[in-house]
């Protein structure tokens, strides 16, 4: 019986799909019975046991007065029935059935977590006002037209399109204006605004931490994870640009026509709510969502998955996560590159655009991360890192990564540090380029030895063991800006000091120009190497001790140039360090100071570790004055260029 209704049904509702309304009553009439033999017969098949994971009801004492809400919602939409059942649903939707005596009204618990009450108030009176004023059948049109969007934006293609968009068009848009009339426009644009980027905000967090663990988790904190995401780790504003750059590309004429009319603007990226409707879920409730979640990704019934925290899942099972991302990414990077394919291929693809040609998932999503560069890089760095000893102290905040040694990095600065080098010319093989540096610097300073990583690292790059992360090359890009149209005027030959000058670049630019130069390293072999590179080199090049440095070079430069030196160092040694570079300046002279940066409080990064504002400032000791103290910002990476200046006395 079961399979003959369905069969009849089936036939029924591909003729209804194809050729909409306006058929004949006998043929209606055959549809509502072939429907009606199939929900019996479905209810006879699957118990009604199977249906736990039916979206709950609001629990009664309703801490958040959500009912006080839907019922102010439904007089500004003039609900002419009873109020509503209300439910809570696993999605960020807000839905309404409109039965034939009271109905239900369903919201979303992302919603809960991500709007404010006046918001949520918004979106639940259109949806009221959708349910009371447009008829069933068109509001089955609403739904054919957004299973078509998503068909189009892959690729798909289907002879009612256009019929679709101009029905779904018509409704949507007098729907639209009935809403301006009674919230107003402004309020409108930014509510319907802040709905979809908790939408997306949502896919990702599930994209990211549930759906992906193996072997099948069944995550017990989904929405409580979601919500931390949204208030401690800021990822509304950390996926705004992303959102907004995705909503441009994706959207179809009609889609973006409509979204024009309502306000919608490239580029505009709305706050993240700081009091949300609530900002607790019970242990209870999530279980129950999440279990609604579960039926709907487990592709394999039969599976009983473990039931853990975020917490609780075991390091190993993240590793295979990243192992897993990396080869996925490396797999849709053959197809299109080749096997002989660098990373350098991928960046490119990555900054042009083309990032969405490769087979991979997080190609085609919106994420918080600040470029398709970085996104490349993580699953790189993750596995590196990972491998190495680091791992996230918050599974929240997996960007965030702590050291065997309690160092700590931030993943995603340091993906758009390395895509940004890439992009000027680097070379990559596949390794974290502060692989080595990081585990030399651990070791010595383990050891006490501050400054002995430096000999080691150089001597490893001389024989082809270890990767100088900061050899670029050439010189520094902000040094070289930094000096067109400063070149010493002719027979001036001023005296100019490089700090830690590593393989000379710095130093030979200097010269080059007219300076009569000094550079020094404390490694030996970076001195030697230095040489070799510039033979005949005008350069004096000296191995010495920035913390222990000759006598005679006190106040004895025009010009003292340091790059990226004083914070390779333990924090501890900053002051004095800073100190000994400042004392090299005489009288007239100039400090140039060039340095990664970062914010008071956050995580330092890999060796060299950037330096704060106030670390920059506290340059100007020992008469030295500030002159210029520029704060560059670029996607994935901070840096300072700074002045000072020692009066003639």
């Amino acid at each position: 019986m079961a399979l003959l209704a369905a069969l009849s049904v089936g036939a029924a509702w591909g003729y209804f799909q194809l050729h909409g309304f306006g058929m004949p009553v006998i043929f209606q009439v055959f549809v509502y019975a072939a429907a009606g033999l199939v929900v019996l017969a479905l209810a006879v098949h699957y118990r009604p046991t199977r249906y736990r994971w039916r979206n709950p009801r609001l629990p009664l004492d309703d801490p958040a007065g959500l009912r006080a809400l839907v019922a102010e919602a439904a007089e500004l939409a003039g609900w002419d029935r009873p109020l509503p059942a209300v439910r809570v649903n696993a999605w960020a939707k807000v839905l309404v059935w409109r039965g034939r005596f009271r109905g239900e009204v369903m919201l979303g618990m992302p919603l809960l977590l991500g709007l404010t009450r006046e918001e949520l108030r918004v979106i639940i009176t259109r949806e009221l006002l959708l349910a009371r004023t447009v008829p069933w059948h068109a509001m089955y049109l609403l739904a054919l037209n957004s299973d078509d969007v998503g068909n189009a934006a892959r690729g798909g293609t289907s002879p009612w399109r256009p019929w679709l968009r101009a029905h779904a068009y018509r409704v949507r848009h007098d729907l639209w204006e009935a809403m301006a009339e009674l919230v107003g426009v402004t309020t409108l644009e930014r509510v319907i605004r802040r709905e979809d980027e908790i939408a997306d905000a949502f896919a990702w967090h599930l994209q990211r931490y549930v759906v992906r663990i193996h072997p099948p988790t069944f995550v017990t904190d989904v929405y409580r994870s979601f919500g931390r995401a949204l208030t401690e780790d800021d990822l509304m504003t950390r996926m705004g640009p992303s959102i907004q750059a995705d909503t441009g590309e994706e959207l179809d004429g009609h889609e973006r026509r409509l979204l024009e009319e309502i306000g919608w603007k490239p580029g505009a990226v709305v706050e993240a709510v700081t009091e949300p409707v609530i900002t607790e879920v019970s242990e209870d409730l999530d279980r129950r969502l999440g279990q609604v979640l579960l039926r709907h990704y487990l592709m394999e019934p039969a599976l009983r998955p473990a039931a853990l925290s975020l917490a609780d899942i075991t390091a190993e099972q993240w590793l295979f996560y990243h192992e897993d991302q990396l080869e996925r990414l490396r797999t849709a990077a053959r197809a299109v590159l080749g096997d002989s394919h660098k990373l350098t291929d991928l960046i490119r693809l990555a900054d042009e655009g083309r990032l969405k040609e490769l087979d991979w998932w997080h190609a085609k999503t919106v994420c918080p991360h600040p470029s398709r560069a970085v996104c490349v890089l993580l699953p790189l760095l993750q596995v590196g890192l990972r491998h190495q000893g680091y791992a996230h102290d918050d599974p929240v905040r997996q960007r965030l990564l702590t050291g065997p040694e309690g160092d700590k990095v931030d993943v995603v600065q340091l993906a758009g540090k390395i895509a940004a080098e890439l992009r000027e010319g680097g070379e990559m093989t596949g390794k974290d380029p502060d692989e080595d540096a990081r585990r030399l610097a651990g070791e010595s300073l383990a050891g006490g030895d501050p400054t002995g990583w430096f000999e080691r690292l150089y001597a490893g790059s001389a024989a082809g063991e270890a990767v100088v992360p900061w050899d670029s090359g050439g010189p520094h890009p902000l040094l070289v800006a930094w000096t067109a149209g400063r070149k010493p005027e002719e027979g001036d030959s001023p005296k100019a000091l490089v700090v830690g000058a590593g393989l000379g670049d710095d130093a030979e630019h200097l010269a080059a120009l007219g300076h009569d130069t000094t550079a020094f390293d404390v490694s030996e072999s970076a001195v030697r190497l230095a040489r070799e590179r510039f033979p005949g080199t005008a350069v004096s090049y000296q191995v010495a001790d920035l913390l222990d440095p000759p006598a005679a070079w006190r106040r004895a430069f025009d010009l003292v140039v340091e790059i990226m030196t004083v914070q390779a160092l333990p924090e501890p040694l900053h002051q004095d360090a800073i100190e000994r570079v400042a004392s090299f300046v005489r009288p007239g002279g100039t400090l140039l100071v060039i340095a990664s940066g970062r914010d008071e409080g956050d995580p330092v990064g890999a060796p060299p570790w950037p330096l704060t504002r106030a670390e920059i400032t506290a340059f100007a000791v020992g008469g030295l004055g500030v002159g210029e103290i520029e704060d560059l910002r670029e996607p994935g990476r901070r840096r300072w260029r700074a002045t000072f200046h020692r009066l003639m006395s």
